[in-house]
């Protein structure tokens, strides 16, 4: 080839012009679909926004729908939890004061696992009452000497622990109170269950995690059911790819409708609320926290908690009287399982329903006047729940 000839062109060699042309041919495509994008989805996101707005104010108008950017529902851990190696998470100790809405300054204090009353000291000599639930039971937006197992302990002037925590399904609070029974024992052993359908105690055990926490979740699995260890549920997590992959749900913190569809996934600021894929179902999970709690060897009772919608007046409350007509279909069937078992059950909806709502609680919990309410009908039911013969 002589110094005239023209080189013929190597194969597959690229022109630095023409790949800079297609890279910004690439760019321009996509920044024209983002903002087509943009431009359609926006002012559907701010429809649904005003949508939600005024679907709220039925009962009191929820201006955040509005106002809020960051629409996860980011749960707060709020310092008093540590995670557990059996049940998932329990109480840490230390004094905490939480100053977050809501919350009027409560004081917690934990020691040795357990949420205790600094402040009084029984003196009977009787055997001690082991109480375990979840909120509820531990006292969520009160103080320590607000909760009614705090109250109860006064009333009899007999010890009574508080072995609740928060966010507990009602498996979880057994297997709990089985460990706790393990380092102490006690005379009686009450179970308290917050009825309520898919935000229920129930329906928690069907869960892999809660707060930012792994939990056992009870399966039906072989033609038998169990609850699962702290480390298969973690698998379970681990497995969602969305849990895998937090950055695209956050992309779109900005979005109701993005929110709507990530929760379904189990994924609302964190990933809070994966149902294991062999979940039980809530009748199965009943029949598994009874008979479980009545092999224990010491008297046990179950005290069944109502969220506050429970005593609305459906006329004025349509939209949920289905769920409230589930709720008390829940507490029934505890009732006719727990009869069944022989485990007597103290029912706190009679005492609750003629009280003023906003007096008895500090949504979503009860308030000091709620748990006193409480803790007088325990009070008035112990010589029957030592004898096994509760049953209101």
């Amino acid at each position: 080839m002589t110094d005239n000839e023209t080189s013929p062109p190597i194969p597959g060699a690229a022109n630095p012009k023409g790949v800079g042309t297609r890279i910004w041919g690439i760019c321009k495509t996509i920044l024209i679909n983002v903002i087509v994008f943009c431009s359609l989805f926006i002012p559907f996101e701010f429809s649904y926004r005003v949508w939600t707005y005024f679907r709220s104010c039925d009962s009191i108008c929820n201006i955040s729908a509005l106002t809020k950017l960051d629409t996860f529902e980011r749960e707060h851990v709020y310092g008093f939890l540590a995670s557990n190696s059996v049940t998932g998470f329990s109480p840490a100790d230390g004094t905490f004061v939480i100053h977050e809405p809501g919350w009027n300054n409560a004081t917690i204090t934990i020691r040795g696992g357990v949420r205790v009353n600094t402040n009084f000291a029984p003196t009977s000599a009787n055997g001690a009452i082991l109480a375990v639930g979840d909120s509820f039971a531990f006292g969520d937006q009160v103080s320590d000497g607000e909760t009614w197992p705090a109250i109860l302990e006064k009333r009899l002037n007999r010890r009574v622990v508080n072995g609740g925590v928060s966010n507990y399904g009602a498996a979880q609070a057994v297997l709990r109170a089985e460990q706790l029974l393990k380092a102490e024992p006690y005379t009686l052993v009450i179970l308290s269950i917050l009825v309520g359908g898919d935000g229920g105690d129930l329906w928690r055990d069907r869960l892999v995690n809660g707060f930012v926490f792994h939990r056992p979740a009870v399966i039906r699995e072989g033609g038998k059911v169990r609850q699962t260890t702290i480390e298969e549920s973690r698998k379970i997590v681990l497995d969602n790819f969305i849990c895998n992959h937090p950055w695209i749900p956050e992309f779109f913190f900005w979005s109701y409708i993005a929110r709507r569809f990530f929760s379904q996934l189990g994924y609302d600021g964190q990933c809070w609320a994966i149902v294991h894929p062999k979940a039980a179902t809530v009748n199965e999970i009943l029949e598994f926290v009874v008979e479980r709690l009545a092999r224990f060897p010491v008297n046990k009772a179950i005290l069944i908690q109502y969220p506050s919608y429970s005593f609305k007046d459906t006329s004025e409350a349509a939209k949920i009287a289905s769920t409230i007509r589930e709720t008390i279909d829940e507490a029934r069937m505890i009732r006719e399982v727990a009869t069944r078992h022989g485990v007597p059950v103290v029912d706190t909806y009679n005492v609750l329903k003629n009280k003023r709502l906003d007096k008895i609680y500090t949504l979503p919990h009860h308030s000091k006047k709620g748990n006193e309410v409480v803790a007088d009908l325990i009070t008035r039911e112990i010589p029957m729940l030592v004898n096994g013969q509760s049953n209101h």
